[in-house]
Order: structure tokens, then C-alpha cells, then sequence
């Protein structure tokens, strides 16, 4: 084999559009036995190893493309992205603490991380953890917040106070939702139900129920 082949199969799995075939081009990378050191050092396998996960994951192979993102640490334990991308399939696998461990990591090599505080309060949601996810979904928040990733943040916010039966709370965050995107159909839907469970204990509080006197 000539030397220059596994450049050629990096550049041959980028441009290939079929996740089968990245697969195979990455895994004769990782086979390939004389690898030039200089070219590929721990980095640029950890790269490999990363896009092969990726490629994995998009064909639902979780569990192969796990073990390609826990070799791409291995190599470089400082990637976000890896880390990001091992929290995500984590999640899908239904490892709730394993996928929360991931963002963690992000968080303390990257505090401001948006995207790990985003995945990890929705994984807190998903475990019921509502004010914790509103911790994570509060780091998000920008002093001026015109971007509709924003508006995506507020209403997952509402859904958690939702969720705790802070209704009012809820109705704030949805209506923030909408300030920033009018027509943003789940934000819509969700200050209906708010404003009508809010409605409904204030309806409760004025008029108890007589059999309780």
C-alpha cells in the first residue's frame, strides 16, 4: 500500500454521502498498521474515531458508536464535541447518569458551553428534575435575546415550571417564547394549557369547595 492511503481514504470518508461507507473508510484508517506518526497523532485519531461514531449513530448503531466516541477520549480527553456526542447517545440508550456525566465534563472544560447546559437541563427534565433543569436552561439566558435559539430555551423552561405546577412562572416563560418568535406554534399551545391551569387554581383558592367548611 502506498503510504499517502490513509490520507486518501480520510479525504474519500468526508466526501462520501453513504454512512456505510464512511464507516469503512474510517475503520481501514484505524486497521492500518504503518500509519505515519508525524500525520496521525492522537488528535487526528481521535478524529477517526469521532466520525466514525457519527457515522454509526446516524445508521442507529448506538452501541458501536459509543465505544467510537469512549476510543476518541482515549485519545483526547479534552474534545467537547466528542463528549457532546457520547451524552447524545447516551441519552438515546437511555443511560440518563451517564449521558448528565458527559455535559458535566463540557461544563468544566468549557463552563459557558450553551449546548451542554441546554442537553443537560433536558435530561434533568426527563428525570423529573425540574428545578435542577431550570438551573441548567437559566445559564442560557442573554441579556438582549432576539435569537429564536432562545425562544427554544424559554419554552423549555415553561415546560419545566410546568411540570412543577408553577403555572404563572410557566405563563412568563412562554410569553418570552413569543416576544421573540410570535409564531412559535409549541410556545402557543403550551401558554394555552399554562394560563388554563393557572386559571384553574385561582378559581380553586376563591371559591374552596363548601363540603371543606
Amino acid at each position: 500500500m502506498d503510504s499517502d492511503k490513509p490520507e486518501e481514504w480520510f479525504k474519500l470518508a468526508f466526501d462520501a454521502d453513504d454512512p456505510e461507507e464512511k464507516i469503512e473508510y474510517f475503520s481501514l484508517i484505524l486497521e492500518y498498521e504503518n500509519l505515519d506518526q508525524e500525520l496521525w497523532s492522537n488528535e487526528a485519531l481521535a478524529l477517526v474515531w469521532n466520525n466514525k461514531g457519527i457515522a454509526l449513530s446516524f445508521l442507529g448503531r448506538d452501541e458501536e458508536a459509543l465505544e467510537c466516541f469512549m476510543n476518541s477520549v482515549r485519545l483526547n480527553k479534552n474534545d467537547v464535541d466528542v463528549w457532546c456526542n457520547m451524552g447524545i447517545i447516551h441519552l438515546n440508550i437511555g443511560n440518563h447518569e451517564a449521558a448528565i456525566k458527559c455535559y458535566n465534563r463540557i461544563l468544566r472544560l468549557d463552563p459557558s458551553n450553551e449546548n451542554a447546559w441546554v442537553n443537560k437541563g433536558d435530561i434533568l427534565s426527563i428525570m423529573g428534575m425540574h428545578n435542577e433543569a431550570i438551573e441548567c436552561y437559566s445559564k442560557v439566558h442573554k441579556e438582549i435575546e432576539l435569537d429564536n435559539k432562545f425562544a427554544v430555551v424559554w419554552n423549555k423552561k415553561g415546560l419545566a415550571y410546568f411540570g412543577l405546577g408553577k403555572y404563572e412562572d410557566a405563563v412568563d416563560c412562554f410569553n418570552r417564547v413569543l416576544k421573540i418568535d410570535p409564531e412559535h406554534i409549541d410556545a402557543i399551545e403550551n401558554l394555552k394549557a399554562a394560563m388554563s391551569k393557572a386559571k384553574q387554581i385561582n378559581e380553586e383558592i376563591s371559591y374552596p369547595d363548601s363540603s371543606c367548611l
